[in-house]
């Protein structure tokens, strides 16, 4: 069997909204059903026959948008499918995460728990010493190097640990948050 996928890209020219529900794991079947909209235009068996007649004469183009925009719903329930599956499943990884992140919290040995506190202090001090101890050495010692940190290895970080420490300050600072007040 031919792949549908690139033949229905070569019809988005005439529907351009079918590239965009032509991602995720429901490609194919969203291209299976734009060609089958194009072979039924056409009336051609051959998916590469359909497009070829769609491209060559503009009153079967005209038709194959028609036919498109008539089957809008249907090829959009399919790319919104889609979608819902993939929010499922980041939404059942953040879980897991989070589920790992309070198992770790509540843990009885002290490396355990200890170690996400340990890197967000690692963190603050490594910002502290590339945005304020180092300028201020280069003012005493100009040929120390100003490390390169790339802007997203700060905010992977600190958004981790701004969800952490939130969190933290907030069973910290309110007394009738439960805690079990390892320090």
């Amino acid at each position: 069997m031919m792949p549908l996928i690139p033949i229905a890209m070569a019809l988005a020219q005439f529907a351009p909204m079918i590239a965009g529900w032509l991602g995720g794991s429901k490609a194919e079947d969203v291209a299976g059903k734009v060609v089958g909209i194009a072979q039924a235009v056409t009336g051609q068996s051959a998916p590469d026959a359909a497009l070829a007649a769609i491209q060559a004469d503009p009153a079967l183009s005209l038709q194959f948008q028609k036919a498109v925009l008539d089957n809008q719903v249907q090829l959009a329930q399919i790319a919104a499918d889609v979608e819902k599956a993939e929010l499922a499943a980041d939404q059942a990884n953040t879980a897991t995460v989070n589920q790992t992140m309070q198992v770790e919290a509540r843990a009885d040995h002290w490396p355990t728990y200890a170690w996400r506190p340990f890197v967000g202090f690692c963190f603050g001090f490594a910002w502290i010493g590339a945005y304020f101890v180092i300028p201020v050495l280069r003012g005493w010692w100009p040929n120390i190097a100003q490390p390169s940190i790339p802007p997203e290895a700060w905010i992977a970080i600190g958004g981790i640990l701004g969800v952490a420490s939130f969190f933290r300050g907030k069973m910290q600072s309110d007394p009738g948050v439960k805690s079990d007040n390892r320090g």
